[in-house]
């Protein structure tokens, strides 16, 4: 057995270690029945919250964790700005301090959000489309600052010599010719995007997931918010992915179940208030129905229902967020019904692109247009804006010199530059493992010093999983031959 099969198994046994301790008293069946118990749940996790102190926290410091994970935020300076104060509001009624956090808005038209280790949180633009209410937006937003009060990143880094050897396992079979493989290598926009999708952003086990839900509904306990907010939050969250109906909406649900608690404790709220909040809410619906992650959403109403009655009785707020001013780019969700060849496809592209045209993500878009089109010239200048930017990310540096060594549209000389260039910059990122031969041939064809020895290691000494030994392989040959690593591997299906 070799010494990386020897490695692989471990962390395969690690990660089966980690997952058969997961087992958490927000599983047992005691979580519904006994209030004690959630209630000694819930103050670990304040008290663990209440002790975080992001003084020397600096959000900028996420910039190379963003740019290796290809992620490009967008100005939309009206919609960040709202965002932010959405954050250093919740962050100033839990531990009576700034955020110490920096919120930016994703390009993409998918639901969610993410955060760095440093205090970066994305929101992804197409995720606003699905709120109604500021206070769903709040509750996103104290979910992903419950993961740095929670230190989640801290405890993430345990898991990281497993989590990379899976990643690498995932990112290899985005390179196969099955079907499924195809599918979603489609589905992230491109190779490159897929590699990032398997190996960049952080994922939370479900447990930290709980706890930053738990902890999200007292953060909104203890500000303005409603903290029902995380249940309609939950319901619209896993959206098309095993969830199971609900009787009404969440809304309705909500409003029946606070109405209740109101009047069972006898709260002094008069009931022509129960009935006005009642109606503001479930207006907010105008009739749709949104299924629900039934898992996440039963263990965390459990104890937003434990909550004071006046709490759940806040009535919710409009959400004051021009969301609107992002059609152009949530828009993009539309481009899949068309050809990349066609004018349609273009016009969607150049439409997000005239609102937001600095966005490195936005440009990737366009640039794989231009490369279905066969727009070479084109396609060349793109690249070279791509690796002359000091922002460039991980996707547009490899899809860059993926082109420039496949076609021949500038002078050797001029390419031996670029490349250059872009491989010094690339060994800045985090790359996903499954680079491991690109590196090694991209440094070797075009003489940059290799700042990754390991990697070397790897390629030349044919280990790792089939996949990557094979391109490896086709690596060496294309440097033997000094033909184009890129061709060679379309040429042999990888």
């Amino acid at each position: 057995m070799s010494l990386f099969a020897g490695y692989f198994w471990i962390a395969l046994f690690a990660i089966g270690a980690l997952t058969a301790c997961s087992s958490t008293p927000y599983q047992s069946k005691e979580w519904a029945s006994d209030p004690e118990l959630r209630q000694e749940q819930i103050n670990k996790l304040t008290a663990k919250a209440e002790q975080h102190r992001a003084d020397n926290r600096d959000p900028m410091e996420d910039a190379v964790l963003l740019r290796g994970d290809s992620v490009s935020p967008l100005e939309a300076a009206s919609v960040t700005a709202e965002l932010q104060a959405i954050a250093e509001e919740l962050s100033s009624d839990w531990l009576g301090e700034p955020c110490h956090c920096r919120v930016r808005l994703g390009p993409r038209y998918s639901f969610g959000g993410f955060t760095y280790p440093h205090g970066t949180i994305v929101i992804q633009a197409g995720t606003l489309e699905y709120l109604d209410t500021r206070d769903e937006v709040a509750a996103l937003l104290a979910h992903e600052l419950s993961h740095l009060w929670l230190a989640h990143h801290e405890k993430d880094q345990l898991e990281t010599t497993a989590k990379g050897l899976a990643d690498l396992a995932q990112a290899i079979s985005m390179f196969s010719n099955d079907d499924n493989a195809r599918e979603a290598t489609l589905r992230f926009g491109g190779s490159t995007d897929a590699l990032v999708a398997a190996a960049g952003f952080t994922q939370w086990n479900r447990e930290q997931e709980t706890e930053a839900d738990l902890l999200a509904a007292k953060v909104l306990e203890a500000s303005r918010y409603n903290p029902m907010s995380m249940i309609a939050l939950l319901t619209k969250l896993n959206k098309g992915k095993d969830e199971v109906p609900i009787a009404g909406s969440a809304y309705e649900e909500m409003a029946a179940v606070a109405a209740n608690k109101l009047k069972n404790e006898k709260s002094e709220i008069s009931d022509s208030q129960i009935q006005k909040w009642i109606s503001s809410v479930a207006s907010d619906m105008s009739g749709r129905e949104y299924l629900s992650s039934e898992d996440r959403r039963t263990i965390v109403r459990m104890v937003i229902y434990d909550l004071e009655g006046a709490a759940l009785a806040r009535s919710f707020s409009d959400m004051q967020i021009d969301v609107a001013v992002l059609k152009p780019v949530t828009s993009l969700k539309k481009i899949h019904d068309y050809e990349p060849t066609s004018p349609s496809y273009m016009a969607l592209v150049d439409q997000a692109l005239a609102y937001e045209p600095g966005n490195l993500h936005l440009q990737l878009v366009k640039f794989r247009a231009v490369l279905a089109r066969k727009d070479w010239q084109q396609a060349t200048q793109l690249a070279r804006e791509f690796i002359q930017r000091p922002d460039a990310t991980f996707s547009a540096l490899s899809e860059a010199t993926r082109f420039l060594d496949q076609h021949n549209e500038i002078t050797d000389s001029e390419r031996k530059s670029l490349v250059y260039e872009a491989v010094l910059k690339l060994a800045k990122l985090d790359l996903p493992d499954a680079y491991v031969a690109d590196q090694y041939y991209l440094s070797k064809r075009y003489e940059v010093p290799l700042h990754d020895m390991l990697n070397q290691k790897l390629c030349e000494a044919g280990t790792g999983k089939v996949n990557v030994r094979e391109r490896c392989e086709l690596a060496k040959q294309a440097l033997e031959s000094r033909r184009s690593f890129y061709q060679t591997l379309a040429e042999a299906g990888l």
